[in-house]
C-alpha cells in the first residue's frame, strides 16, 4: 500500500501512516497530539482549492480592468466612411 503524509494540526510537523490506516487516530510522535490524517489531508484539499478560485477571480478581474483600460485608450478616429448612395439613372425614353 501506498503511505499518505498529514501535518499534525498542533506542531505541523509531517507525519506518514499507511494509506488503509488514514482513517484511524494517529499520534503525532513529537507533541503527542491525537488526530486522524484523512480529516487533516481533506482540511489542507479545501484550503488549496479555495485559494485556486480565489486566484483565479482576481486573475479575471485584473484581465477585464486591462481589457477595459486599454479599450479606452484607443484614438477615436472618425466615423468610417460610407459611400454615397449611388444616384439612379435617369429612364431611358
Amino acid at each position: 500500500m501506498s503511505a499518505v503524509t498529514a501535518a499534525c494540526p498542533n506542531c505541523k510537523q509531517p507525519v506518514s501512516v499507511d494509506e488503509a490506516q488514514s482513517e484511524l487516530p494517529t499520534t503525532c510522535s513529537k507533541c503527542q497530539t491525537a488526530f486522524i490524517p484523512a480529516q487533516v489531508i481533506a482540511e489542507a484539499n479545501k484550503k488549496f482549492e479555495m485559494m485556486m478560485y480565489v486566484g483565479m477571480i482576481v486573475i479575471g478581474l485584473v484581465l477585464v480592468a486591462y481589457m477595459a483600460i486599454t479599450n479606452r485608450m484607443k484614438p477615436k478616429g472618425d466615423a468610417p466612411a460610407v459611400p454615397a448612395a449611388a444616384e439612379p439613372a435617369p429612364a431611358a425614353k
